[in-house]
């Protein structure tokens, strides 16, 4: 009995370091903060929950640098305590290490990012490009639909551009960047999904021990 209780144990252990963590934070993230804009009014004030900031959008526009710190942080981490392949190699961690600095410069040396949209449309794009590589190791490894996953990030990619040009003015920014998060939100589970448990490239990172994953075809 207590032999099968460790066994489990072990067994729970490995699914668990098997899973792409770092892309189940991106999605949680894209989901969570694609609902929070939603009801944050564009005016400010208190709007449908007392969390929204009361300056509307600038508020929205204030939390970039904290997001990009933790997100680049924690996803940074989550790359080396996952077993299995990274995107693209070193470019998994290489892109958490960017949002951390972009969220450290941005505060501690901040320039103008008072426009909204345009703001937004570059999270956007950098959402895709994640996204596109995600695809790109999906083909290199030869699992999962990347070519889909491609097409998501070309969506993801044509609605940041319509946001950059700001058509249609404050409300319907903040609609296209919900957009833009949720899009790629989709794009992270899926990859979470299809390359948790996908062996790594051998000596791809020498401070990551060698595991035994489920086989590529």
């Amino acid at each position: 009995m207590g032999r099968k209780g460790v066994s489990m144990k072990d067994e729970i252990i490995k699914k668990l370091l098997d899973v792409k963590w770092n892309l189940v934070i991106m999605a949680a993230f894209c989901f969570l903060f694609a609902v929070y804009m939603y009801v944050t009014p564009v005016e400010g004030g208190l709007g449908m929950f007392m969390i929204t900031p009361h300056n509307g959008l600038a508020g929205l526009l204030e939390m970039l640098p904290w997001i990009g710190i933790f997100l680049g942080a924690a996803t940074f981490i989550a790359s080396f305590v996952s077993k299995s392949t990274w995107v693209l190699g070193w470019t998994e961690p290489v892109l958490g290490a960017l949002m951390f600095v972009a969220g450290f410069w941005e505060l501690f040396f901040p320039y103008d990012i008072a426009v909204f949209s345009l703001t937004y449309a570059f999270v956007g794009i950098f959402l895709a490009f994640y996204v596109m590589f995600i695809a790109l190791e999906m083909d290199r490894k030869g699992v999962g639909h990347w070519f889909m996953t491609l097409v998501l990030a070309a969506a993801i990619w044509a609605v940041s551009f319509f946001n950059m040009m700001n058509f249609a003015g404050e409300g319907a920014s903040v609609a296209l960047s919900c957009l833009e998060l949720f899009l790629a939100g989709w794009g992270f589970v899926y990859g979470a999904l299809v390359l948790s448990g996908v062996a790594p490239q051998k000596g791809s990172c020498p401070f990551r021990r060698a595991k035994k994953a489920k086989a590529v075809a």
